[in-house]
């Protein structure tokens, strides 16, 4: 098949997200996690340095833990690679500035939490603990102490004499029960200052209730300023330890009632300093009942502001309690199939005994579960928030521009209203966020993005993504085709691709995009939006700075790693299951849809961006490419990533892979063969690899 797609049809991937802007000074910076790594922790110390902590994959497949040290600027202070495969859930640092990392380690037959402090340059590990049983949350005191908060079945974990709760989690009708637990090492993690269960072995059922047991994790930890320790977390215990007078005395949406469904509420604790006593306790209930409907309630952050009251944040799924005026009420499920819930936040007194306020904040996403939510206070009580959200959900003014599915938003001390924000596309927030001192807010992002609130930069830039993906990048390929988000960014009125001398120019607007001072070619200039085309001038460097020269003023951009590929196939429409619908071609020249669907064993045509070099001579950087066809200088495949067996097919037959006639080199067309004796899945999921790099998963809607 040689049939050549429209522009229209490459324009589906390179329109506008919106075209409002709004005067935010944020400004993405990308750490170096390498392909496949993981940011998940933030910190900051007392002189506003960065601390992000995560996981990479070494080129051998083996993980490494990674600690990235910053200054404000997001400029790479240093760096330090240890352990080996796991998860870090946590950071904090001491008063000497030493990085405190808590997580979970795996290994072939065990799961296991560990503590680890590192100096503050990031040249040594000074002290490492492994803790039986999973480390979600840590915090550090005034003097030095480091508190952990997670979840463990072990029924030998070690616990303090005197402290609150020491009878461990016991089997229950063949089930192993999960009891949160608090503990407080010294400074250089040697000791067991105090340790503490928080748990019940029950959990509500219906039916054969074999195994079936409470599960209850702490996910959040503060110290308030008296020394009195705060957790938050999950459970479906039906027993707790709560007390009286409190807003949930009893979980009415706790439990496991039957293998399709689950039910779990969340719950605050309050623990006097030392640990052996509860100063209070309480469920975070939904309205409906376990034998009701699916529900589920996590807190996966928290804070006590100057009056000790405690603000909370997470996921619900409907039924959480709202107050009287919520910014948001509630929200409309974005997936008929399945609700994973919405973030929320929410203010409750100092002795937990009434709400303040709550609301949910924006819908979730079609990410296979529910969002995490992290929240920080400044010292006017402002609540900040970083999470990801369906955009148009938000409850955000009109000024914000809607730029992807992850958010920072800044909240009135009593949650009735929005005073800021931005959104960005997903990876560039929602997985931690700091204040800085002086009150400037960071955020971090999954793909080791840190959006910093930048004060006396002309325009925000949110985040650069590859312009067929949908999540940020702190890589680029040669002619890769790229989106910069942001506000400010570009002429009130948009202004699309002009062409001279068979080539895009490279200044549109009053603006221009420059790698390492060189112009790239320019699809698409507005105030919240820029649509360019990486240079081939970057061929052989490890890495390139980004300037924006904005009507306005010149943005200072982030620098970027410079790699051979990095491809993503033009998509139709957001992501959803089983993965965003690819903008397709089928063998009979009509565009790809449910409504008309491809069949098994024919052609279907895609295209795609980040590629890298291609074979052949182009003529320059944002040409329109002619009869004279190039391809990749690296191998093309594209493999079935489907979740159903389709005849053990891994790899599919790849017909034609190089430039797209009559679109801008930087976009190739890739036309390749569906499998035989597909059976009625409705879509297939595929993954297009180019060198070394995967895409993103895309789908063709198929039929038998």
């Amino acid at each position: 098949m040689t049939s050549n797609p429209t522009r229209a049809v490459l324009l589906l991937g390179l329109m506008p997200a919106a075209l409002n802007a709004a005067g935010n000074p944020f400004v993405a910076r990308y750490l170096p996690m390498g392909p496949g790594g993981l940011a998940n922790a933030l910190a900051v110390d007392a002189s506003g340095n960065l601390f992000v902590a995560g996981s990479v994959e070494e080129q051998s497949g083996s993980q490494r833990i990674r600690a990235i040290k910053t200054d404000w600027q997001g400029n790479v202070l240093a760096s330090f690679d240890f352990g080996g495969s796991a998860f870090v859930t946590g950071a904090a640092v001491d008063p000497s500035g030493n990085l405190v990392i808590v997580g979970v380690t795996y290994s072939p037959n065990a799961q296991t939490g560990f503590v680890t402090k590192l100096v503050s340059q990031l040249t040594r590990m000074l002290a490492s603990k492994q803790i039986d049983g999973s480390a979600n949350a840590v915090a550090v005191d005034p003097a030095g102490n480091i508190y952990v908060a997670g979840g463990t079945s072990d029924s030998s974990f070690p616990v303090t004499p005197g402290a609150f709760q020491t009878t461990p989690p016991s089997n229950t009708n063949g089930a192993f029960p999960v009891f949160a637990f608090v503990s407080e090492f010294s400074p250089d993690v040697s000791s067991i200052v105090f340790s503490t269960f928080f748990g019940s072995d029950t959990a509500a059922c219906t039916g054969d209730c074999l195994n079936v047991a409470g599960n209850t994790s702490a996910n959040a930890i503060a110290i308030d300023r008296d020394g009195s320790i705060l957790v938050g977390g999950s459970t479906t215990a039906t027993h707790l330890p709560v007390t009286a007078g409190t807003i949930g005395t009893e979980c009415t949406s706790c439990g496991e009632p039957s293998p399709n469904r689950f039910v779990q509420s969340g719950f605050l604790a309050k623990f006097a300093p030392g640990g052996g006593k509860l100063e209070w306790a309480t469920y975070i209930p939904l309205a409906q009942t376990f034998a009701e409907s699916e529900s589920t309630l996590s807190i996966t952050s928290l804070a006590i502001d100057a009056g000790d009251n405690v603000v909370f944040a997470g996921a619900a799924t409907s039924g959480l309690f709202v107050s009287e005026g919520a910014l948001q009420p509630s929200y409309t499920v974005s997936n008929s199939a399945s609700d994973y819930g919405a973030p929320f936040v929410a203010k409750v007194n100092a002795t937990a005994s009434g709400y303040l306020f709550s609301t949910y904040f924006g819908q979730g996403t079609y990410q296979y579960q529910m969002p995490s939510v992290a929240l920080a206070l400044d010292s006017q009580g402002d609540i900040w928030l970083t999470s990801g959200s369906a955009p148009g959900a938000l409850p955000l003014p009109d000024s914000i521009a809607l730029l992807g599915d992850s958010f920072v938003a800044e909240l009135s001390p009593d949650g009735s209203s929005v005073i800021g924000g931005i959104t960005a596309p997903d990876g560039a927030a929602g997985q931690a966020i700091v204040l800085s001192a002086n009150g400037l807010p960071a955020a971090l992002g999954s793909a080791g993005s840190l959006l910093l609130n930048l004060p006396g930069q002309p325009a925000a830039l949110a985040g650069i993504a590859n312009s067929a993906g949908i999540q940020v990048s702190g890589n680029v390929a040669p002619y890769e085709l790229i989106s910069l988000f942001g506000s400010g960014l570009g002429p009130a009125s948009a202004q699309g691709a002009k062409i001279v001398n068979g080539a895009l120019t490279t200044s549109l607007g009053g603006v221009q995009v420059l790698f390492d001072n060189v112009a790239a070619p320019l699809l698409y200039v507005g105030p919240s939006q820029i649509n360019a085309i990486v240079p081939s001038s970057v061929f052989g460097q490890d890495t390139v700075s980004l300037q924006v020269i904005t009507p306005t003023g010149t943005l200072t951009g982030p620098t970027l790693s410079v790699v051979p590929s990095e491809p993503e196939v033009f998509q139709s429409g957001p992501q959803g299951p089983p993965a965003g619908a690819a903008v397709a071609l089928n063998q009979d020249g009509i565009l790809n849809s449910a409504d008309n669907p491809a069949a098994s064993g024919s052609v279907v045509t895609v295209w795609a961006t980040g590629a890298g070099l291609e074979a052949g001579s182009l003529g320059g950087d944002g040409i329109i490419t002619g009869a004279s066809l190039t391809t990749p200088q690296l191998p093309v495949s594209v493999l079935n990533a489907s979740y159903v067996d389709v005849i053990g097919l891994d790899s599919l037959e790849v017909l034609y892979a190089g430039s797209a006639p009559g679109m801008v080199a930087g976009v190739i067309q890739v036309n390749f063969r569906l499998p035989e004796n597909l059976r009625n899945i409705g879509q297939l999921a595929c993954q297009l690899q180019v060198g070394g790099a995967m895409s993103s998963r895309f789908s063709i809607y198929v039929r038998q």
